[in-house]
């Protein structure tokens, strides 16, 4: 059994899409997986599923209505899923203190459970930090994400939550990209999972609200997330050799470095 929370230090770096394919991805394997939506505030992973009706989600759980074994609902490859609410109404009744016992009872149930964290370093994006054993930090290769990034993870020191590693999401391969090198340098040596390329398949399968994983499963964002399943199931995948960028790129990482008083 295995929770991890996918955090970012800001919103549109992929998160939602990222953890929902890779637990599409996980469940194909064979393992039993439940995605949870914790961003109460502006859920999406109902969207992205094309589910238009859940009568019971997270927000009931948290405002003490409904047990977690209420709002697990069944989704593509045998994946279940908890989703938030899309009324901000409830809000003001939500007790973030319920959220890690709901992870643990999901726990007891499968092999993964993996938590869509609010963006940010809020209430409750760090409710969703401390419901999980394993913290993932997602981020686009550009020096703001880095920026953000290192603010997700010293806040993760200080609540004493393990990083498994980082995600970089939307990556073109072009030279002016922070390098997987760089990201470890600054971030103290937390390894680089994955390496997810732009894809207009995702962005096409998002606008269709069908999972890319399920939708377009030879792309090459669906390809790059199973093999980062394959990772987290404790295989090796190959990771493409990085060469050492200078110039303007290194000149930014070193500034970030200083910014944030990192070693290296």
């Amino acid at each position: 059994m295995k929770s991890m929370v996918f955090s970012s230090g800001k919103g549109g770096v992929g998160k939602t899409t990222i953890t929902l394919n890779l637990g599409l991805a996980l469940a194909k394997a064979g393992k039993r997986v439940t995605v949870v939506d914790a961003d109460l505030q502006m859920a999406n992973l109902g969207i992205l599923l094309g589910v238009d009706s859940t009568p019971i989600t997270l927000h009931n759980v948290l405002a003490g209505e409904n047990s977690i074994a209420d709002a697990v609902y069944q989704g593509p490859n045998g994946l279940k899923y908890v989703p938030a609410g899309l009324s901000s109404e409830r809000l003001e009744k939500i007790d973030y203190s319920k959220l890690p016992d709901a992870v643990k009872a999901l726990a007891e149930q499968n092999d993964y459970v993996l938590i869509d964290s609010p963006p940010g370093l809020g209430p409750d994006a760090q409710a969703a930090m401390k419901s999980a054993e394993e913290l993932v930090i997602l981020m686009t290769p550009e020096p703001a994400s880095l920026a953000d990034a290192l603010k997700v993870k010293q806040l993760a020191d200080r609540t004493g939550t393990k990083i498994a590693g980082l995600v970089i999401n939307m990556s073109y391969g072009d030279k002016t990209e922070i390098s997987p090198a760089d990201l470890e340098a600054v971030m103290d040596n937390s390894k680089v999972l994955a390496v997810l390329p732009e894809d207009r398949e995702v962005r096409r399968s998002n606008a269709l609200q069908q999972p890319v994983f399920v939708r377009a499963p030879a792309s090459p964002f669906s390809k790059a997330i199973e093999l980062l399943a394959l990772k987290l199931m404790g295989g090796q995948p190959p990771v493409a050799p990085q060469k050492e960028r200078k110039g303007l790129i290194a000149g930014v990482v070193k500034f970030i470095r200083k910014l944030f008083g990192a070693k290296g």
